[in-house]
């Protein structure tokens, strides 16, 4: 699995040299990385490699929690710490959530430490493989990072781009060829104009659909979708109702399923959409974190295996002390380079 880590990342670096803009070549604006395999198959949520107190184990990784998060891993080294905070699962608080100390904490070889997790009351003990999946990680926990989630090539990578300005674009010239990008807003969702209003889209590989609330949707708008079937103004269903946003190009051929009812496009319901786990089966997504824009590159790789539908479908949040994982130096000890040869992207 290293060798075809290493060498998907030098093949996007090998062609990026001759098709890149005259500004700093993308690798040369790469100051540092760290690639991890995604474990799992078709279907599933990105699930990473791990070890706790030298005991394999995997965490799920998701776009919408904060920290770690997981169940009992007495196991593997964990201990309660007699203290609890108080956390927002899917807009629901829960007071009196236990703190955990973990084990010693590897991601692949990288070395977390022993560091806080937040124990759920209850928590999904899946496996993948002969590993049992103790947790989530989140997004937050990287700040500072560009996170590269290759889910069609099951690859996942943490990046730190230069912030020369010789380097601006390097992040889109990285992908290459067919890249598109959204900005995100200040909770990591992609943002689009619909119908001349500012919406919010959340991009989670652990939700199964890409949705769309229809109340953003005009009547009109679904009578003119093709893809759009049924008698409208009638209630669509979540699981046969699906339409096209054609007006926004960075994601034209994208399907979402319709929830709630048709109405006049009004901003009355403002949840969000949701770019889900397919869309991520057919992208590369690169989140650039740093300069707040996510860029995306379609594959028509597929992955191989056979998926268990492992995914973890819900947002966390911690009211408490701040728990985020930091090295003592404050920055990530990311490997200098990538280095190997590959796969052409955009042609996957």
């Amino acid at each position: 699995m290293k060798r075809v880590l290493s060498a998907f990342f030098c093949a996007i670096l090998s062609l990026l040299v001759l098709t890149s803009h005259p500004r700093a070549q993308p690798d040369s604006c790469i100051l540092g990385a760290f690639t991890l395999p995604i474990l799992g198959g078709p279907g599933d949520a990105p699930v990473l490699p791990a070890t706790m107190q030298g005991k394999p184990v995997a965490l799920y990784y998701s776009t919408t929690v904060d920290g770690l998060y997981g169940g009992d891993i007495a196991a593997y080294g964990g201990r309660d710490t007699g203290t609890h905070t108080t956390i927002v699962q899917d807009g629901a608080q829960i007071s009196d959530a236990p703190l955990m100390k973990t084990g010693e904490l590897e991601l692949g070889t990288l070395d977390l430490g022993t560091v806080s997790m937040v124990r759920l009351p209850q928590f999904p003990m899946r496996s993948v493989g002969l590993r049992q999946v103790i947790g989530v990680i989140g997004a937050h926990q990287f700040d500072g990072l560009a996170v590269l989630m290759d889910i069609p090539h099951s690859a996942f990578a943490l990046i730190r781009f230069s912030a020369d300005k010789s380097c601006e674009g390097a992040a889109a010239r990285f992908l290459g060829p067919g890249e598109t990008h959204l900005p995100l807003d200040a909770e990591h969702r992609a943002q689009i104009t619909l119908h001349g209003v500012r919406r919010s889209l959340a991009l989670d590989p652990n939700a199964a659909f890409n949705t769309l609330p229809a109340t953003w949707m005009t009547t009109h708008d679904m009578k003119k979708d093709r893809s759009v079937s049924g008698d409208w103004p009638a209630p669509p269903s979540p699981r046969d109702e699906t339409i096209t946003l054609p007006a926004i190009p960075e994601i034209a051929g994208t399907a979402f399923h319709l929830q709630g009812s048709a109405g006049s496009g009004s901003s009355g319901d403002d949840s969000g959409g949701v770019l889900g786990q397919v869309f991520f089966e057919h992208h590369v997504v690169l989140f650039d974190y740093p300069n707040h824009v996510v860029h995306f590159l379609p594959s028509r790789h597929q992955r191989s295996g056979k998926g268990s539908a492992l995914r973890f479908p819900h947002t966390l949040r911690n009211e408490g002390e701040y728990l985020m994982i930091r090295p003592p130096s404050g920055t990530w000890p990311l490997t200098p380079m990538y280095s190997g040869a590959g796969i052409q992207p955009g042609l996957n």
